[in-house]
């Protein structure tokens, strides 16, 4: 198990807070809900709001009960000192035990700090799911790196995490692009994607005036859901094309798959016939009525939501059911399966499946006890039906682990991204990807005027990555994101450059330090600004935790973001090879160096790259 070191602080205010409450007999309840961080470090390290639940019980007010807690709490283990304000109890830390405890933690752990154990769920993240006609835009793309470091960081607290990119080539999207693309006789001069997408939108432009090309398409999507036609091979070859495209992009993004799951295959499996049966089953799938006859329906006012047709009236499924199908088989929760094969290997050597009607189906793909959908927020409701749908089918516990990670879009400072109008055109993940890494080496030469080629290049890359990766994580999921580049690129703080500039900086430090003692044991430190960075080292492994039960990303890069900037004060203000003795000298190295660890360790569960030169 890796050490926490901001917990044990907490357990021993809580461990001395219920000592005390147990010999003066005060009830004891949410103690534990009661610590927090004073807004000012003049009213403690750590505080505590129990005094202002008490009154009601004991008859006294905030002031008065905290005043008796200063009395009578001794200090001890990591506490120094205790102080009642205004009802608070505010407890101060040891600094140098509580440094040693720090320092010692991360140093121990090293890549493995901010790592636990102490889950063991199987769980699923399905995350991307572009139609496979077009080229990622910027929107696709903070969908794709919520979801990913959403699973890096599930994989550092001990799940077992397996993520999927659902692969929809059985929409009419794909058969509006089947349409040109057939009758097209050029060659793709361009990124087979960016080719592709072209073609969807000169369909739509042309389909205006020209009703028989949208007819033209229906007929192709009832040809391509029977599954064994030549066309229907023609449409999967075409997107398998288009997503090996769009990989090439998500590789450079540094992000990893482990499942495509394809829709015809789902639609071949018997998973969605299998689904439709056990709601058949249920009291809450009934005919429709009025303008819903001859449809199936899902009834779900008992559970306070709006009813949902799942079977048309023409006898096909709607989209919710075939994501009914999938959600049950994500769970394990169906008998059909589906057949595996590999797909390819990234470059970093992990491996991707996908699914297929040749391939072995023995893989132990799905399975899970926690579903995560990483899906923009207008398909809130949806999601809350398929969500319900299992509750419907008695599935309590596979309701209670589904969770629906939404997010909002991402715009330019002027208008969103939409695919169908092709004004992802020039804003593609690719061209922002180039435009970026471009930016940044300019940033970067100016930093190194005398760099080789290759070196600018390679930390070009890992820049602007950095720089994309980060502008979309930072804010919160539901939260709008306007993407621009000069915040994205801001080297001096709340950026992916300025955490990895911080860590170059720590690598810096460590190359000069050639005669300091490594061995140093050293935890004394004399500035506020060194106990604030210790203070932050300490509380990342809580925040890793956090953002794992609460799925909250975001908050990772707002850790980051602190952490950078509460480095950069401490270097400002702590000489660490011109300190003032040889003690001081070797403690601030040892703050350097842990500092440096948990940068990387940061930096790696955002899918960032910290390189030691800037």
């Amino acid at each position: 198990m890796s050490k926490n070191p901001w917990k044990k602080v907490k357990e021993n205010v809580e461990e001395k807070l219920e000592e005390k409450f147990e010999e003066i007999d005060w009830p004891s309840e949410n103690l534990s809900e009661s610590l927090e961080e004073p807004p000012e470090s003049d009213f403690g390290d750590i505080a505590s709001t129990i005094c202002f639940e008490l009154p009601k019980k004991l008859k006294r007010s905030p002031e008065d009960l905290a005043s008796e807690l200063e009395e009578k709490l001794e200090p001890g283990g990591l506490i120094k000192k205790v102080e009642s304000k205004g009802g608070y109890v505010n407890f101060f830390l040891d600094d140098k035990k509580f440094a040693s405890l720090t320092l010692e933690a991360v140093e121990e752990d090293e890549e493995n700090f901010g790592h636990c154990n102490e889950e063991s769920k199987k769980t699923v993240i399905e995350h991307t799911s572009v139609n496979p006609t077009k080229p990622l835009h910027i929107g696709h793309g903070r969908n794709a790196i919520i979801g990913d470091t959403m699973s890096k960081i599930l994989e550092s607290q001990g799940h077992e995490v397996e993520v999927h990119n659902y692969i929809d080539d059985l929409g009419l999207q794909v058969a509006q692009t089947l349409v040109p693309y057939l009758s097209n006789e050029e060659e793709a001069d361009e990124k087979f994607d960016h080719f592709l997408g072209k073609l969807y939108v000169d369909f739509h432009e042309k389909a205006e005036s020209d009703p028989q090309l949208k007819e033209k398409s229906r007929e192709f999507l009832a040809e391509m859901e029977e599954g064994e036609s030549e066309l229907a091979e023609k449409a999967r070859k075409m997107a398998e094309k288009c997503v090996k495209s769009n990989l090439d992009t998500s590789d450079r993004l540094n992000i990893d798959y482990d499942l495509l799951v394809w829709e015809s295959d789902i639609n071949t499996s018997g998973i969605l016939e299998e689904t439709l049966d056990r709601l058949s089953e249920t009291p809450y799938f009934v005919e429709g009525s009025e303008e819903k006859t001859g449809a199936k329906v899902l009834k779900l006012e008992d559970f306070g939501i709006e009813d949902k047709v799942m079977v048309r009236s023409d006898g096909t499924a709607v989209y919710t059911a075939k994501d009914l199908a999938y959600q049950l088989w994500k769970f394990g929760e169906v008998n059909a399966n589906l057949s595996f094969e590999l797909h390819s290997e990234r470059d970093y050597e992990n491996k991707t499946y996908t699914t297929s009607q040749q391939g072995e189906s023995d893989l132990n793909f799905g399975n899970a006890n926690q579903v995560v959908n990483v899906i923009g927020v207008e398909q809130k409701y949806p999601q809350k039906v398929v969500f319900t749908a299992l509750k419907t089918l008695g599935l309590e516990k596979e309701f209670e682990n589904s969770h629906h990670l939404a997010y909002e879009h991402v715009s330019l400072p002027s208008e969103k991204f939409k695919g169908r109008e092709g004004t992802w055109i020039g804003y593609s993940v690719d061209k922002v990807i180039d435009e970026t890494v471009n930016r940044a080496k300019k940033e970067v030469k100016k930093r190194n005027p005398e760099a080789d080629e290759e070196f600018l290049e390679e930390t070009a890359e890992k820049v602007g990555i950095s720089a994309i990766r980060f502008s979309l994580i930072r804010s919160s999921p539901e939260k709008e994101v306007v993407f621009e580049w000069d915040k994205a690129l801001d080297f001096n703080r709340n950026s992916g450059p300025a955490v990895q500039y911080s860590h170059a900086r720590a690598c810096s430090i460590i190359r000069k330090a050639e005669d300091v003692n490594e061995n140093s044991t050293a935890s004394t430190f004399q500035k506020p600004q060194e106990y604030e960075l210790l203070k932050k080292l300490a509380k990342f492994p809580e925040i890793v935790n956090e953002c794992g039960k609460q799925f909250r990303p975001h908050l990772l890069a707002e850790y980051a973001a602190d952490l950078s900037l509460k480095f950069n004060k401490f270097y400002e203000v702590a000489p660490v090879l011109d300190a003032e003795s040889k003690e001081l000298e070797e403690s601030r190295l040892r703050l350097v160096k842990t500092s440096k660890i948990v940068l990387k360790n940061v930096l790696n569960l955002l899918g960032i790259k910290a390189p030691e030169k800037m």
